[in-house]
C-alpha cells in the first residue's frame, strides 16, 4: 500500500471521528432546549402551587378576621367549605370541624367529629386534629374519648395550653371514678395556665374547679383565688358567667 494511501486512510478516520463529535454537540444541543423546557415548566408548577397556596392562606386570614369580629360561624363554615372543596389540607379539615362544633354544639357533634376524621386521614400528625378532638369529647364529658384524642395531641405538641386545660378538666370532674386523677389534674391545670401567663380566664376558672373539687381548707382558699383572677382579666361577655360560677361554688363568699 501507498504512502498516499495510508494518508487517505488516516485523514478518513480523522474525518469521521470528527463528524461523530460534531454529531454528539449537535444533539446535546438539540436537547438543550428540552431540558430548558422541562426545569421551566418544573418552576411555573411549583410557582403555581405557591401562588395557590398564598392565595388560600389570604382568604384564611379574611375569614379568620371576620369570625373574630362578628362571631359568624355560619358564614366560616361555609367559605372553609368553599375552600375544602379545591384544597384538600389537613388544617382546613381540622378547622372546619371544630368550627360546625361551635355552630351548634348539640346537633353538629357528628360531622364536627367527621370532619376531624378527614383531617386524620389526610395528615395522622396533625397535631390540632386530636386537640380539637379531645375539645368536643371533654365537652360531651366522654371522657375516654377525650382523654385519648388528649394524650395523642400532647405526643405531637407538648405546648398544647388547650388540650392541658381540657384534660385538667375531664380528670377532675369526671363522673366515672375510673377517669378521676386530681394529681394529674392539678398538674395539667398548673401548665395550661403557666404556658399562657395567667392570662387566660378559662384556663384560671379550670385551675379553681380542680383545686375545689380536691377539698380541704388550703385548695378552697386557692380556688376562690383563682376564679377571683378569672373573673378580673376576662371580658365583659363572659365575665358573668365566671361570677355565676363564683356563686354556685362559694354562695358565701363574694367575687
Amino acid at each position: 500500500m501507498s504512502k498516499n494511501a495510508n494518508f487517505r486512510s488516516a485523514d478518513l478516520h480523522k474525518i469521521v471521528a470528527q463528524q461523530k463529535a460534531l454529531g454528539k454537540r449537535l444533539i446535546w444541543l438539540l436537547a438543550i432546549p428540552f431540558v430548558i423546557t422541562a426545569i421551566l415548566a418544573a418552576m411555573f408548577i411549583s410557582l403555581n402551587t405557591r401562588i395557590a397556596d398564598v392565595e388560600v392562606a389570604m382568604k384564611i386570614v379574611t375569614i379568620e378576621r371576620y369570625l373574630l369580629t362578628d362571631k359568624n360561624y355560619r358564614g366560616a363554615v361555609d367559605e372553609y367549605e368553599t375552600i375544602a372543596r379545591t384544597y384538600t389540607s389537613a388544617p382546613i379539615f381540622a378547622r372546619l370541624g371544630l368550627l360546625y362544633f361551635q355552630l351548634d354544639p348539640k346537633n353538629n357533634k357528628e360531622i364536627a367529629i367527621q370532619k376531624l376524621t378527614s383531617a386524620k386521614n389526610v395528615d395522622p400528625a396533625y397535631w390540632e386534629t386530636y386537640r380539637n378532638l379531645a375539645f368536643i369529647y371533654t365537652s360531651n364529658e366522654q371522657a375516654k374519648e377525650a382523654i385519648d384524642a388528649g394524650k395523642k395531641a400532647l405526643a405531637l405538641n407538648k405546648n398544647d395550653a388547650n388540650t392541658y386545660n381540657n384534660l385538667a378538666w375531664v380528670y377532675a370532674t369526671s363522673k366515672e371514678p375510673e377517669f378521676r386523677n386530681m394529681v394529674l389534674a392539678q398538674e395539667y391545670a398548673e401548665k395550661a395556665v403557666a404556658l399562657t401567663k395567667d392570662k387566660q380566664p378559662h384556663f384560671l376558672d379550670t385551675l379553681a374547679q380542680v383545686h375545689f373539687e380536691k377539698g380541704g381548707e388550703s385548695s378552697q382558699a386557692q380556688a376562690l383565688i383563682y376564679l377571683r383572677k378569672a373573673i378580673a382579666i376576662s371580658p365583659r361577655p363572659d365575665r358573668q358567667i365566671f361570677k355565676a360560677r363564683f356563686t354556685t361554688l362559694f354562695p358565701s363568699e363574694k367575687p
